[in-house]
This record gives structure tokens, C-alpha cells and sequence, in this order.
């Protein structure tokens, strides 16, 4: 169909302010529905995802899916390396046991390489 969004139907639930976003997290661990959470990464460093993975990374039957690159030395990257093993990842300074699927989607990554960077900055007529 032409036109149609993919992330527009009716069970969609968007999160405007923080205090939803804490109840849905609760919610979600403590029923342990059938969920898709899509959440900026930030390398699972810091914003909502962060609470996301604290609460659900234990829990068997989540899955998290990575289509954006994790830097090393990031928690995320710690996710993708170790989280197939089985080990573990500190958040918020806490020790979180991964048992939760990890899955890795690449070329999705919102960040051009170096290369279309240097030629972006050395093709402008007048520096910023």
C-alpha cells in the first residue's frame, strides 16, 4: 500500500513523559506480555532503554534486537558480546544477568562513515 507507515496501527503506544514511561516498564515486567519496545539505544548508556534492560535482560523470553552500532567499552557493546554467552552487564552501577535473546542486525546504523564525513566538512563552501 502506498502511504502507509509502518510504525502507525492501532496497538501502537507512544510514551510522552517519564511517568508513563516508569508504569509501562513495570507493567511489563510484572505481567510479562508480549511487547515490542523500540527505544533509542544511546549504547544502552543512558535514557529509557536503560530501564527497559534492567527490568526485562533477566527474563528468557525477551529478545533484544541491535540495529545501530555499540561503540566498545559501552554497555551495549557489553550486551552484544556477551549477552549470547549468557554472562552479564552492569547498569546504573548493578549487576543485570542476562538471560534475555541478543540479536544483531547490521548496516542500519544512523551514523555515515568517516569518509562521507570528511568529504561533507571539505565540500562546504563556508565553514559553520
Amino acid at each position: 500500500m502506498t502511504g502507509r507507515h509502518p510504525l502507525s496501527f492501532e496497538q501502537l503506544i507512544t510514551i510522552h513523559s517519564h511517568e508513563e514511561h516508569q508504569r509501562l516498564v513495570k507493567y511489563l515486567k510484572a505481567l510479562g506480555r508480549l511487547a515490542i519496545v523500540i527505544a533509542a539505544s544511546g549504547m544502552c548508556a543512558g535514557g529509557r532503554i536503560v530501564n527497559y534492560l534492567k527490568a526485562l535482560l533477566t527474563d528468557p523470553k525477551t529478545d533484544v534486537l541491535f540495529v545501530g552500532y555499540q561503540a566498545k567499552g559501552t554497555p551495549g557493546r557489553d550486551i552484544q558480546k556477551y549477552g549470547p554467552q549468557g554472562c552479564y552487564v552492569f547498569l546504573d552501577n548493578r549487576r543485570i544477568d542476562i538471560k534475555a535473546g541478543v540479536y544483531t542486525i547490521s548496516g542500519y546504523s544512523a551514523h555515515v562513515d568517516q569518509q562521507d564525513l570528511v568529504n561533507f566538512v571539505s565540500g562546504m563552501g563556508e565553514m559553520p
